[in-house]
């Protein structure tokens, strides 16, 4: 029995230790079954959102792609339109819209709405859906429309038999332009109403992109539309319109160019276009040369020039304001016709020289041919060196300059050419200073001052900030054919003052030898015919003052003049310029208090392209140009 009592105490001794040792383990195996789970759970959990994640971000590059692939083919319709390709308008027009849409779709489902929950996320998916919405909007307004006026017009087409531009497609484009305007408008605002903060590049790209080709668009379309009507009148659209075309010299050079003493009347009725014969404006040419004055400028005005300025016609370019200008031929042109001008254009002889790389050479009748490549020397010093020892004062050589200009002119009026590139190369001559013009019409009037066309002093600093250097011819001779400039600005912020420097060369050669090209006043002051003498005008802005010139009295000090013309303060300096030599004069400014329009660094356009530059230093006095 004890034995019996033994072995039982001992069993349940065993079995007290088994429990006591068992109690704890079984909550950790059940722990580390849980963990498992958890663990497989949020394996599972993280392997889903990975493969949410690729979906999205696949979507999300398909989006971006199908945004880049129609901005792309977006950006070739405007030659597409300057070519008159209905067909490949039609072709881009459904491309692009089937892009956009496909892009509008897939900006769009589930994954996109748990996108747009996710802070940061969000951001860039709501970027997304308005850019693509907004592009499919651009499409389906603007391109129908556009294919309708091309199906209605034939932009291709411009010239009419006989001389002058077709007026027809403009005036089917009066009727759709407020349509297309309205829907690159609406565009505009949603590419500006986007904010680019938090944005990741992959959302920017495609949305710069957009916002570019719609940022140029939308103000152009916007000024084509407001001042079309005005054009089309200006093109004879509501009767005859007479405009005085100036061919400005830079041989003998003038403020805004040269000696304008080669030019022609034009006649504008519906488009057709008609230079005047010679003979028809003798007695303009002849009053222009009667040594008289037909407007009383204000004294500060014609205190800045020499007194032949308002008394011959050669002279009338002496002021930077091409208003002036204007306003002194529109008075000559009334004086010998009893008529008055509805408007007066200015080039020189480089802008000829790039139209004719759209319309090709032009050949003379002597058979002389004029190209892109010869038109500036041939006419510029060529032309004096074959008449200019003639002894006729000029005269065949001012009739050489004006035929050769009236031939390019005549090619411009009743050729075929293409649009598009005559556009580009106008726009890299006005950004060269060499197209100046003035319209009696109000309203056109404003659309070329704020085109920046108009070549005016500015009245104020709002809409820019003018400052310029420019040269008057005073050897009476064309050696500035010779001359090579540029002009550049730097500031000092901290003392608001902007200091312009003109850099010059006189390159004239050994071989340049006529007695027309040579100085013909150089002998009176004791200087070579080689010389240069450049009656130099500095300007400052209304409100601004000149605090400084170099050289401050001039070569020779008794022919500085100072005054004003519209609110800005002029000096005047004779500066001369040897043969082969190199020289810098300049000018510094202080400015007014106040906020200042964008700074324009005007000069006076040579034979060859002057080079402008505006130091980083001035970019915290002005206002942004953008």
């Amino acid at each position: 029995m004890t034995t019996s009592r033994d072995d039982a105490a001992f069993v349940e001794s065993r079995r007290s230790r088994r429990e006591s040792r068992a109690t704890p383990e079984r909550p950790r195996r059940r722990a580390a079954t849980v963990v498992a789970w958890v663990v497989g759970v949020l394996g599972f959990a993280a392997m889903g959102s990975a493969v949410v994640f690729l979906a999205f971000a696949q979507q999300a590059g398909n989006v971006r792609g199908d945004l880049l692939s129609a901005q792309a083919k977006l950006s070739f319709v405007p030659q597409i339109v300057a070519n008159g390709d209905i067909n490949g308008l039609n072709q881009v027009s459904g491309e692009v819209l089937d892009l956009t849409e496909k892009a509008d779709a897939g900006s769009s489902g589930p994954l996109w709405d748990l996108a747009s929950s996710v802070p940061f996320v969000r951001e860039n998916t709501a970027a997304v859906q308005e850019l693509t919405g907004m592009t499919r909007d651009l499409t389906q307004r603007a391109l129908p429309p556009t294919v309708a006026l091309l199906t209605a017009s034939d932009f291709s087409s411009l010239a009419i038999e006989g001389g002058g531009i077709n007026l027809e497609p403009f005036r089917q484009a009066q009727g759709a332009l407020p349509e297309i305007t309205a829907a690159f408008d609406d565009a505009k605002a949603v590419t500006d109403g986007i904010d680019r903060e938090g944005l990741l590049p992959v959302i920017t790209d495609p949305l710069d992109q957009v916002a570019q080709l719609v940022d140029q668009a939308a103000p152009s379309l916007a000024l084509v539309q407001k001042y079309l009507p005005s054009l089309l009148s200006a093109a004879g659209a509501d009767g005859p319109r007479t405009y005085l075309v100036l061919f400005q010299n830079n041989a003998e050079i003038r403020a805004t160019g040269g000696n304008p003493a080669a030019s022609s009347v034009l006649v504008v009725d519906n488009g057709r276009m008609e230079l005047k014969e010679q003979s028809d404006s003798m007695a303009f040419y002849a009053d222009g040369l009667a040594g008289e004055s037909f407007v009383d400028l204000p004294e500060s005005t014609r205190a800045l020039y020499p007194d032949t300025f308002t008394r011959y016609s050669q002279d009338y370019t002496f002021t930077p304001d091409f208003p002036t200008t204007a306003s002194l031929f529109r008075a000559l042109w009334e004086r010998a016709d009893g008529t008055r001008f509805d408007g007066v254009l200015s080039v020189d002889p480089v802008v000829l020289a790039h139209m004719l790389e759209v319309l090709g050479p032009v050949t003379l009748p002597d058979g002389e041919q004029i190209t892109s490549e010869n038109a500036v020397k041939v006419v510029l010093s060529d032309a004096y060196q074959r008449f200019g020892d003639l002894g006729d004062n000029g005269r065949s050589s001012d009739q050489f300059f004006a035929q050769v200009s009236s031939s390019v002119f005549s090619r411009l009026t009743s050729g075929q050419w293409n649009p598009i590139a005559m556009f580009d190369q106008l726009t890299r001559s006005a950004n060269e200073q060499r197209i100046n013009l003035w319209f009696a019409d109000e309203q056109t009037q404003a659309l070329v001052k704020e085109i920046n066309l108009d070549g005016g002093l500015r009245a104020d600093n709002t809409a820019a900030t003018q400052l310029g250097i420019y040269l008057n011819d005073y050897s009476v001779g064309k050696l500035e054919y010779h001359l090579t400039t540029s002009v550049r600005a730097t500031c000092d912020a901290g003392a608001r003052t902007v200091t312009v420097a003109l850099d010059m060369h006189n390159g004239i050669t050994d071989d340049i030898t006529n007695a027309y090209t040579l100085g013909f006043r150089n002998s009176s002051w004791g200087l070579p015919r080689t010389t240069m003498m450049l009656d130099t005008l500095f300007f400052a802005p209304p409100g601004a003052t000149i605090t400084a010139l170099d050289p401050s009295d001039g070569d020779i000090p008794r022919l500085s003049r100072s005054g004003s013309e519209n609110g800005n303060t002029g000096e005047s300096r004779m500066v001369t310029l040897d043969k082969d030599a190199n020289r810098t004069v300049s000018y510094t400014v202080q400015l007014p208090d106040g906020p200042l329009g964008p700074l324009q660094l005007r000069h006076t356009p040579t034979a060859s392209d002057t080079a402008v530059s505006i130091d980083p230093s001035c970019g915290e006095l002005f206002a942004s140009a953008g």
